[in-house]
């Protein structure tokens, strides 16, 4: 284990110890979802994404011929979802998983770098946004594929 992961998650325990929880009823505090503020920021999120991955020359070809208004409120509920929001996910896992063979690894890269931009402009608080970004990013590439 490397010293950086080491210390978040010392960090991480210490924080939870100091606070009296543990794994099982961290959802006393709430959920990843409310923890970032809800569905205006996870919103924010979904179409902050999606017109930076519209813009991006490396994903020209298959963001090309995406509607981003139309896409946007479906990939907010799949994120709130999955953020234990409440929402009624779009997507199944098995249309998860298919959506991402419709993706290259560069372009699955160029997701997550859009993601992790965006996502550090939308939430201040690194534990939460490490929270996001664990519960989000390995399935993104399939969310977007499926969305397209």
């Amino acid at each position: 284990m490397n010293l950086r992961v080491l210390g978040r998650w010392l960090a991480i325990t210490m924080f939870s110890t100091v606070l009296g929880l543990s794994q099982s009823n961290a959802q006393t505090i709430g959920s990843l979802f409310q923890m970032m503020g809800g569905m205006d920021t996870v919103s924010k999120l979904a179409s902050g994404l999606l017109q930076s991955s519209a813009s991006d020359p490396r994903l020209a070809g298959v963001m090309g011929k995406m509607n981003v208004g139309a896409v946007s409120p479906k990939l907010a509920d799949q994120m709130c979802s999955m953020l234990g929001g409440g929402c009624k996910a779009p997507l199944t896992d098995q249309q998860i998983a298919a959506g991402a063979s419709k993706l290259d690894a560069s372009q699955t890269k160029a997701l997550g770098d859009n993601f992790n931009s965006v996502l550090g402009n939308a939430i201040k608080n690194p534990i939460v946004k490490e929270g996001v970004s664990n519960a989000i990013g390995p399935k993104l590439g399939g969310i977007i594929g499926a969305l397209m």
